[in-house]
């Protein structure tokens, strides 16, 4: 199924879940309500931006948003092949679900993620019991959260409270890496 009719249904799903209505949960995420309306219909494709600002509304990890159900691997071997997802873009930031899994109340989201050099992204708070890990695969990134980043090259790894500001800053050349959130019960 379509990336974009696969976000559609997942974010309809979870606002009905949650008995938000349209303008309630557009107006929580700071957009408008047509626009909600047309990514629900999968009539529009989402920013990485206005995705987390959904997921953070809703109170969802942003992979429950990517992935139809029917894509849940049952299999002790999971291969995913680099196109198997669409890439998700921001102004700054680019990524690419690889996996999602969970058990006990843990979810684990792994995503490639891609800073594109001399830009800047200032994420918001995600939901409380968030953890945020990274290690760069080439580059050199600031992150962390807002008040105390980090300043990270190749082989570099960081974790951090993903329930605070953050920043993702490719202050010279475009950064690759690993990005694992770990959302805790919540």
């Amino acid at each position: 199924m379509e990336m974009v009719k696969v976000v559609g249904a997942n974010l309809r799903a979870a606002r009905e879940h949650r008995g938000l209505s349209l303008s309630e949960v557009a107006r929580r995420a700071d957009l408008g309500k047509g626009t909600l309306s047309e990514l629900e219909a999968g009539q529009r494709n989402p920013t990485l931006e206005t995705l987390y600002a959904l997921a953070t509304v809703l109170g969802v990890p942003l992979g429950l948003l990517l992935i139809a159900e029917t894509e849940s691997p049952t299999a002790t071997t999971l291969v995913v092949r680099g196109t198997d997802h669409a890439e998700l873009s921001g102004q700054a930031v680019d990524v690419r679900l690889v996996d999602r899994t969970g058990s006990g109340g843990q979810i684990l989201e792994i995503y490639r993620i891609h800073v594109r050099a001399g830009k800047r992204y200032v994420s918001p708070a995600h939901r409380p019991r968030v953890v945020e890990q990274l290690l760069v695969h080439s580059g050199t990134l600031t992150t962390g959260p807002v008040s105390t980043p980090e300043t990270l090259g190749p082989g570099d790894y960081i974790s951090f409270d993903g329930g605070v500001d953050h920043v993702y800053e490719a202050p010279h050349t475009d950064v690759h890496g690993t990005l694992v959130m770990r959302y805790g019960e919540g």
